[in-house]
């Protein structure tokens, strides 16, 4: 059943101008489908009862019900798991672009009297034959403790997802795609074109129904690939973002500090924080791992690399808010050769513990990475000397 999930994925991508079989299902560790009702379409309601009275819908999150589906978003479901979660979503351009072009409903009664929408067209637009890009999104997921469902936060704002789901009809599938736990990818299929798929799932007639099946070919390999030449695109494009930032801010009597620190915020929680999230769910230094406070930290500062070593993930730590703080100020540090962290006096003992920095701690690094780390291990050397 995986592989005919997939088979009639890449048939709709086909359709909107994404020849050939863009989706490897090698790639991916199983498929998750969502038949859509009202609850869970951002927006107004597609199918009302006839009438004057038209109901609104403010839904921002989907609910995933069932055992099998509450494991698809997380790894287990225990106290360790069950607190917010960032994941990251790719999705294709051409399907929200193709969703956003049929999105015009056209009202009809059935011969209940309820008022049903439709959409006006399912052809596929000519404009859309040269894209075909790669857009990423976000998310939060969460486990509920009060009932058996894990729940899908979608943003409030203009985010890829959020914008995905905006174009949703009652009965669209919404296919998402495991990466692993924290990575995702998005396909969102017309209701009008799945009649396949859902005699594929057994969800015709049914609402609301979630569906995950694992890939028994899985290749983690493959994955981790196609996934790092996704973000590492990305970076580069970022990169060039805060090139053209610094050309605009260039005449700012203030603008080599401004453009640090923007472009500091920007890579420490965009691409190429993703980047190194590839590797690792957790702090470099400490237990947490609760994705959205854990933060991309340059070893070599930002303003002293060059265009390459600034997105070089050899030169980036994963570290939680405060240790973050600790390194981005050199009160931290790890010795090159040993990895044996290094503290600086001006911590007390008291602070240490409410900082959570051990007394030892080895951080592994890479040959690559211990020279970056020479050079911001000789800093907090030198203030540790003043």
């Amino acid at each position: 059943m995986y592989q005919q999930i997939i088979n009639e994925i890449n048939r709709f991508l086909n359709h909107i101008n994404l020849p050939g079989s863009p989706i490897n299902p090698n790639a991916f560790q199983g498929v998750f489908v969502k038949k859509l009702s009202n609850q869970n379409i951002i927006k107004e309601k597609r199918r009302i009862n006839a009438g004057d009275t038209v109901s609104n819908v403010n839904q921002t999150h989907l609910d995933i019900t069932g055992r099998q589906g509450m494991l698809f978003f997380f790894a287990e479901l225990n106290d360790s798991s069950s607190a917010f979660q960032s994941i990251d979503i790719d999705l294709f351009e051409n399907n929200l672009c193709y969703l956003q072009a049929i999105d015009i409903p056209v009202s009809y009664v059935d011969t209940n009297g309820t008022t049903l929408f439709t959409r006006r067209s399912l052809e596929s637009s000519g404009h859309l034959s040269d894209l075909g890009n790669m857009l990423h999104s976000s998310a939060y997921k969460k486990y509920g403790h009060t009932g058996d469902q894990v729940q899908i936060n979608i943003p409030d704002s203009d985010e890829a997802f959020t914008i995905l789901q905006k174009c949703a009809f009652q009965d669209d599938a919404l296919i998402m795609l495991r990466y692993d736990y924290l990575r995702y990818f998005a396909v969102l299929i017309p209701g009008e074109l799945c009649d396949t798929l859902y005699s594929i799932t057994n969800t015709h007639g049914n609402q609301n129904v979630n569906l995950a099946i694992l890939n028994p070919n899985y290749n983690p390999s493959l994955a981790h690939q196609l996934q790092y030449d996704i973000v590492s695109t990305d970076v580069m494009h970022e990169e060039v973002d805060i090139q053209i930032l610094s050309s605009q801010l260039r005449y700012n009597p203030n603008a080599g500090t401004e453009i640090e620190r923007l472009a500091k915020g920007r890579m420490a929680q965009g691409a190429f924080r993703r980047l190194l999230l590839l590797e690792r769910h957790q702090c470099n230094l400490c237990s947490i791992s609760t994705t959205s406070v854990l933060r991309a930290s340059h070893i070599k500062e930002w303003s002293d690399s060059s265009r390459e070593e600034r997105i070089d993930p050899d030169n980036g730590l994963l570290l939680c808010a405060n240790h973050d703080a600790l390194f981005d100020r050199h009160q931290i540090s790890f010795q090159p050769d040993t990895g044996d962290i290094c503290i600086s006096t001006s911590i007390s003992n008291a602070q240490r513990e409410a900082l959570n920095l051990p007394d030892k701690f080895s951080l592994d690094m890479t040959e690559r990475m211990k020279s970056y780390m020479r050079i911001h291990y000789q800093k907090f050397t030198n203030k540790e000397n003043i």
